[in-house]
């Protein structure tokens, strides 16, 4: 009997633990947004003076193994269902506007204008938005499996777009494994050339036993004013995740520049 007593506290402590971990949700968005997101028909009438409208959408990848990117609902080192957070100081992550109190949207104009991301023409209900100039230590040692494979986009909020400010703000990209530069974006502006400028695709192998990725946001070098600075779809896949993306967009959104 006391072995039978014992054993089933072990299974109510593994019961419990489990749902307090499968409970935890994203920070939702704590506002109606100011700039709505518009979907629009595919094909042509993604505007560029309209802000966040577009014709394309990256949904979340929900196979297993999957940890995306979050700022507030995740945790660190150890993701849980929303997560991995940074493991460096928060006054780090957000500039200005900052902190964000919600998890998938972007930064907007201070603490109560969160919206939902797009960049580009296309809407990520899975991403981080903030303020350049930004900076995300991630601790790589905690996942569920180990890490294999970085996914995501880059590029500036369309919350911003010329009408309001220029080209809808600047920015570069830069990421870190174990302080060794894999991925250098050229500047992202809003639009270039009249037309708002696609999200750029980022991928690169995690090797064995790498224990930290680190992210930079930099000034595209016209001051940061309008620089709503955004990550869609950024996410670890696991080595329990097929290394083949879910789902890609087209190669020709934008052209990659990487440095090894």
């Amino acid at each position: 009997m006391k072995h039978l007593f014992v054993l089933s506290l072990i299974v109510v402590f593994i019961l419990s633990s489990f749902a307090v971990y499968a409970s935890v949700k994203c920070a939702a968005l704590p506002n109606k947004p100011s700039v709505p997101a518009i979907k629009v028909a595919k094909g042509g009438d993604e505007d560029l003076a309209v802000p966040n409208d577009y014709d394309k959408i990256v949904p979340e990848d929900d196979r297993d193994g999957v940890v995306y990117l979050a700022l507030i609902g995740g945790d660190s080192p150890a993701p849980n269902d929303c997560g991995l957070i940074p493991s460096n100081p928060a006054a780090e992550w957000t500039g200005w506007g900052g902190p964000l109190n919600c998890d998938n949207c972007t930064i907007g104009e201070g603490a109560t204008t969160r919206n939902e991301i797009v960049i580009g023409g296309t809407y990520f209900p899975r991403g981080i938005g903030v303020h350049g100039t930004a900076k995300y230590v991630y601790d790589l040692t905690g996942g569920p499996a180990p890490y294999a494979r970085f996914e995501g986009y880059v590029g500036m909020s369309d919350e911003k777009d010329p009408a309001g400010c220029d080209h809808g703000g600047s920015s570069g990209f830069v990421f870190k494994l174990d302080d060794k530069e894999v991925f250098k974006s050229e500047t992202l502006k809003g639009s270039d050339g009249g037309i708002n400028t696609a999200p750029l695709k980022v991928e690169f192998d995690i090797p064995a036993n790498t224990k930290k990725l680190e992210i930079e946001i930099t000034d595209g070098g016209d001051g940061i004013g309008c620089d709503h600075s955004a990550f869609g779809d950024a996410k670890l896949l696991t080595a329990i995740t097929a290394v083949e993306p879910a789902d890609k967009l087209p190669a020709a959104w934008g052209k990659i520049k990487v440095s090894y």
